[in-house]
């Protein structure tokens, strides 16, 4: 199973906003409310970055002004991450016990892959993922499907036998694309994106109900009543 994880296993919208208010004030702009920040999380950090700016009327086209401005933000983003470090409920139990089932768990994240260990340290969690790729580890992010037939690679697994688990559009097109069954989650940062429109086997509120699926082997996919 593939898991994205700002919006899926971590409420990390606090953090983010602290770390994109932070960055506006140094610039001179008014801080922005936490619930608009939410709506630019899923797509990466420099889109995160122009939306910021867009909406301060200070919108940079990319090339070394732009980058000027990204790195500070991603020196705030470095001291946000520990109050990124939110596991929503049933995440922590959701990845163990797939771990105990014997299903190998990777991440899937837009998030730069500097930042990944930290977060995962801070939940105690890097030891559950068999793959990690982060927003910038590849020369493609999702919603390219680059991302996922990678890790599906690493963990020697034909794509039809991975779930990709998100929050998001940016999730459902990399599924789409890489030709990978889907599950949603019904909380996140999901914007205006149309959950039950999206093509996946399931929308859940609870990582565990992951749980009740066959385990490898088991036959085809199945969906727990009630889990859409």
């Amino acid at each position: 199973m593939l898991f994205d994880l700002d919006g899926t296993l971590v409420d990390s919208a606090h953090g983010i906003a602290w770390a994109v208010n932070r960055t506006l004030a140094e610039l001179g702009h008014p801080a922005a409310d936490e619930t608009l920040v939410r709506t630019w999380i899923g797509e990466g950090a420099r889109f995160l970055l122009h939306r910021a700016l867009r909406h301060a009327g200070a919108d940079l086209p990319d090339g070394e002004a732009f980058d000027r401005v990204f790195a500070l933000l991603m020196r705030h983003y470095a001291a946000s991450l520990p109050r990124q470090a939110r596991a929503y409920p049933g995440a922590d139990a959701a990845l163990r016990g797939l771990r105990e089932r014997g299903v190998a768990v990777a991440l899937c994240t837009n998030k730069p892959q500097r930042f990944i260990d930290p977060l995962l340290e801070a939940l105690d969690w890097r030891a559950l993922f068999d793959g990690i790729v982060g927003g910038d580890t590849l020369p493609e992010c999702k919603p390219s499907a680059l991302p996922l037939l990678h890790l599906a690679r690493a963990l020697d697994a034909p794509v039809e036998a991975c779930l990709m688990v998100g929050d998001s559009h940016t999730d459902a097109a990399a599924a789409h694309a890489a030709g990978m069954p889907l599950v949603l989650v019904d909380y996140g940062y999901h914007r205006e994106f149309d959950l039950h429109g999206a093509g996946a086997v399931a929308v859940t509120g609870d990582l565990r109900m992951l749980l009740q699926m066959p385990a490898p082997g088991a036959g085809a996919l199945a969906v727990p009543t009630g889990a859409v």
